[in-house]
């Protein structure tokens, strides 16, 4: 899923600075941190569950369980000292996926949502990763698909919400 909102500016409860990458080694770094990540990306995406109403359990129970495995990991992007963007990846051995890409509202148009397009590509080692966008976001990244040259695969009818449609780019959602 990919998000253009007016999401609030939240600032990172890390000890450890400002850290350009969340992965496995991050979070292990300390035994509080998985609890610190976990409410960090609740707090800065919590919009997110106008399009994914069980948004906070996934990021509970599976990005913070999957970073631990070694799964899954987060690029953070920052600007003036202030978080500016971040992107949430799926790097396994079935899927290669672009699982959430949010640029804070401060910063869109900056180019911000290119510089993470680019890093997750780079991280997942494909310039076509599998994503998905919610029906009323087509219009909005259409340009930037086109510009990738990413391939619409399939509509999801009720997938997330009901009455709404999910579009997956790229590949079919499992």
């Amino acid at each position: 899923m990919i998000k253009k909102s007016p999401l609030k500016m939240v600032d990172p409860p890390f000890e450890f600075g400002r850290p350009n990458f969340i992965g496995r080694d991050f979070l292990l770094q300390d035994p509080t941190m998985p609890r610190k990540i976990d409410s960090f990306l609740i707090d800065t995406l919590g919009d997110l569950r106008l399009f994914y109403p069980e948004f906070n359990s996934w990021v509970s129970n599976v990005v913070i369980p999957s970073i631990i495995s070694g799964e899954r990991s987060i690029i953070l992007e920052y600007r003036q000292g202030d978080l500016a963007g971040l992107a949430i990846l799926k790097d396994s051995l079935a899927e290669k996926k672009l699982c959430c890409l949010q640029v804070m509202p401060k910063f869109q148009g900056s180019g911000i949502g290119l510089s993470l397009f680019e890093k997750s590509f780079d991280l997942l080692n494909t310039k076509s990763p599998l994503l998905s966008i919610s029906e009323e976001q087509k219009n909005s990244f259409a340009k930037i698909f086109k510009y990738y040259g990413f391939e619409f695969s399939e509509y999801y009818h009720e997938y997330y919400r009901p009455l709404k449609n999910e579009l997956s780019f790229n590949g079919l959602l499992k």
